[in-house]
């Protein structure tokens, strides 16, 4: 009897949600009694010659241990330790390490790359390596440990419960080849029955604290391992408690559908203020301000003077200011639109515009690298002209009138106002977070799991302040005030603009003094 099915129940990254809604069938385990294993290691042997692993150089270091940890070309490891008891003695403690093949499989809600990671109809987590994208983040939602990233294919390997034997009715080699029958294949029912009376027969010997490991903090594991010390798994290199971290179910629960949310109101609400009070400063300003021909010589004095008047027209930004702020735009949004497919699937046909998901997963790093260079340097250019001024007190309060078409703007505002000095300090802050978040996800293994996992929740809410951030930024640089546009195209500002929006800057480049406009 087959007690396999080839059947997909769960799928990473799926737009319907991960159950398929394929009928579940007898979920199989494979059953381990650490108290009966040798640690003669022929299971790790027999499972790198069925998957035809290569061979993993060793060191000795003063343990049987054949390696520290997993790697990808050792599914299996059997852990040695020599552990003090408490009342006395030492206790020599084997265990084979490797995939627990959770109910609730964390690398699988992790899982970013659509069919990366599958869940078959009988409970085996296996690994598709033609979607996988090498990213990573299977290994920060395993409680576990397990999946490592493989240098040369760039793609995740772990025990797959050797499912090519088991659909066909055959045990996992490792079970194979055992010769003292701690390690037993079945189905879940039956090893869990297996694995209670190995229990009782431990607790009548003299292990009062024997238990069968089946965490239910992961809907249990198709794994089950009988410890006779079971009031410390962690003597066993196994969790107490192990969950899917929180870190990802906030990120996948809650973060995306409520960010996503949040970014379509932030448009919305952009859309309908301009539907209610448009543009600022009335049509009429609109008009005034937009009705403007640069010259020659204005195009020249944008290129390498700034504060100047030509005729009609003030000199706003030179090119070098103009150069950095497009090349933040540009890398922003090429990291925005190759992050998004990364970040959930409903943008995954944005992955078609680079190539694929894989290549989003190289590009979106080196483009964020970009963004934060550019941010840094446009910080050294305008932070001597960002400082706070008494002249900005007072300027948030005057704004609720001037943006609903009430009022005028505040005539002590120089060359910046209060809000695009804070938005200047936000949005420095908020690259910086990007930056030093987005390098522990992009290198996984060279930190905690514990700092990767803040790192994703960090990740997620910094790119979605930034992003409502940039929808005020571009509609306040377009449609809201008409005529802020070409300061970043052409370098140039009108003087009727600069009046409206900058007063205190326009007379001191003017020499004009204030007036009461009627």
């Amino acid at each position: 009897m087959a007690l396999a099915s080839l059947e997909i129940r769960r799928s990473s990254a799926s737009l319907r949600g991960e159950k398929t809604g394929i009928r579940s069938l007898p979920v199989v385990a494979k059953y381990i009694d650490t108290s009966t294993c040798i640690g003669c290691k022929a299971c790790e042997v027999a499972c790198q010659e069925w998957n035809d692993l290569e061979a993993v150089k060793t060191a000795q270091t003063g343990t049987y241990q054949t390696l520290p940890s997993l790697d990808p070309n050792l599914w299996n490891l059997i852990r040695f330790r020599e552990q003090e008891l408490e009342g006395g003695g030492l206790a020599w403690l084997m265990r084979k390490d490797q995939c627990m093949h959770c109910a609730e499989p964390g690398c699988l809600e992790a899982c970013p790359a659509p069919g990366a990671i599958v869940q078959y109809a009988n409970g085996i987590v296996d690994v598709n390596p033609e979607a996988c994208i090498g990213c990573g983040m299977c290994e920060t939602g395993c409680p576990f440990n397990v999946p490592r990233l493989h240098e040369k294919t760039g793609k995740m390997a772990k025990c797959t419960l050797c499912v090519d034997r088991a659909s066909t009715g055959l045990e996992p080699a490792c079970i194979k080849a055992c010769p003292t029958g701690c390690l037993q294949f079945g189905t879940k029912e039956h090893m869990v029955a297996a694995g209670h009376e190995r229990v009782k027969q431990l607790q009548a010997n003299g292990f009062p604290q024997a238990t069968l490991y089946d965490p239910p903090g992961v809907g249990g594991t198709s794994v089950v391992t009988v410890l006779a010390h079971g009031d410390h798994p962690d003597w066993y290199g196994l969790p107490k408690d192990p969950h899917v971290p929180v870190a990802v179910r906030l990120s996948k629960s809650i973060l995306k559908p409520l960010g996503f949310a949040g970014v379509l109101g932030m448009i919305g609400a952009v859309v309908g203020h301009y539907m209610a009070f448009g543009p600022s400063g009335g049509a009429a300003s609109e008009r005034e301000i937009t009705e403007s021909d640069a010259t020659a010589e204005t195009a020249e004095r944008a290129r390498h003077e700034e504060n100047v008047v030509v005729g009609d027209e003030i000199v706003r930004h030179r090119l070098s200011a103009r150069v950095i702020h497009w090349t933040v735009a540009l890398s922003f949004f090429v990291a925005l639109l190759s992050g998004l497919p990364i970040w959930t699937p409903i943008f995954g046909w944005m992955a078609h515009l680079f190539g694929g998901l894989a290549v989003c997963r190289w590009l979106h790093p080196w483009a964020g690298i970009v963004f934060s260079a550019s941010i840094a340097v446009m910080f050294v250019l305008w932070i001597g002209q960002m400082g706070f001024e008494r002249e900005d007190r007072g300027w948030l309060r005057r704004q609720l009138q001037f943006f609903t078409g009430h009022g005028e703007e505040d005539p002590g505002v120089g060359r910046y106002n209060a809000g695009q000095k804070l938005l200047f300090y936000l949005v420095a802050l908020l690259a910086l977070l990007l930056l030093l978040s987005g390098v522990a996800l992009w290198y996984p293994y060279e930190f905690s799991q514990d700092l990767r996992q803040v790192s994703w929740v960090l990740h997620d809410v910094t790119f979605l302040v930034f992003v409502a951030t940039i929808v005020v930024h571009i509609y306040l640089g377009t449609a809201g005030e008409p005529g802020t546009f070409r300061a970043m195209t052409r370098g140039t500002v009108t003087k009727a603009w600069a009046r409206l929006h900058h007063p205190r800057w326009y007379r001191d480049i003017t020499g004009e003094r204030k007036t009461n406009r009627p």
